[in-house]
């Protein structure tokens, strides 16, 4: 009897935990567009949230996105040959408050570190590679659509290379419990 009783008691308390929808946990697309560059760097945003029975809470996040950029040329046979590539790529990890205006939409600010990295490698001249590291702000929204499932959007800002303004937009669906 007492082991049903600890079963039971085991049991509501994870349901009570389920309930609360205290964690959410968001998986997305994120692009990342620099000033000195056309082409904008895609990938992924994973994001944490923790609120308990307060309507401040914590969230931390990672991104990292990348684009490669291919020269080739066409060699007599015919054979395509590769002739140099650029690789850019982009991370960053932020923390910060959260703060839920109501049951359906909540707000986040987050302070973080970026690193931004260029890679070339030429054929027959080696590689050369480039790194800047900085301070990441940033901001957004997350909307509990229902119970279990919510959409997370957000913005991250810092400077690279010379000033150069980086941005980067996401946009991620997350799971509560």
């Amino acid at each position: 009897m007492q082991k049903i009783l600890t079963l039971a008691a085991l049991i509501s308390a994870a349901t009570f935990n389920a309930q609360a929808a205290d964690h959410t946990f968001s998986l997305g697309y994120a692009q990342t567009d620099i000033k000195q560059f056309n082409d904008p760097l895609h990938g992924v945003t994973l994001k944490y949230r923790y609120e308990g029975h307060s309507p401040v809470g914590f969230i931390a996040s990672w991104t990292g996105t990348a684009d490669v950029d291919t020269f080739s040329r066409v060699d007599p046979g015919p054979t395509l040959t590769t002739v140099s590539e650029t690789t850019r790529s982009y991370s960053s990890i932020h923390v910060g408050p959260t703060f839920r205006f109501n049951p359906l939409v909540s707000s986040y600010a987050t302070l973080g570190y970026s690193d931004f990295t260029i890679e070339s490698k030429v054929v027959g001249a080696g590689t050369s590679k480039i790194e800047d590291e900085n301070f990441a702000i940033g901001g957004g929204f997350e909307f509990n659509v229902t119970r279990s499932f919510a959409v997370n959007t957000g913005v991250e800002y810092t400077e690279h290379l010379s000033e150069s303004r980086t941005l980067t937009y996401s946009l991620a669906l997350g799971y509560r419990f």
